[in-house]
């Protein structure tokens, strides 16, 4: 036996406990996401938003665009770094 060949396979499963990790934080912030998206459908529906009340749409669409940045940005940041953990493994030779 090689001596690499432990230390590849060992890299190779800390590498996947890895893509798990940001998976499971990317999966999480879609469900964020439209669990927001919901509430405030929910929020127009019962009419808890006025949408005739231009400041609390100023307000709610301040709050609205701004969790929605951090969302995607987040989501961009988790996909990267899961494509570069793919690649790292693809380069293991096993």
């Amino acid at each position: 036996m090689d001596k690499k060949e432990p230390t590849e396979t060992v890299k190779k499963n800390l590498l996947d406990l890895q893509y798990n990790k940001y998976l499971q934080y990317y999966t999480t912030t879609v469900i964020i996401l439209f669990t927001y998206v919901i509430g405030m459908g929910i929020a127009f529906i019962t009419q808890q938003i006025d949408p005739t009340n231009v400041k609390q749409l100023f307000v709610v669409g301040i709050v609205t665009i701004a969790i929605t940045t951090i969302i995607i940005l987040s989501l961009l940041h988790f996909k990267g770094n899961m494509e570069n953990i793919l690649d790292e493994i693809k380069k293991l030779k096993l």
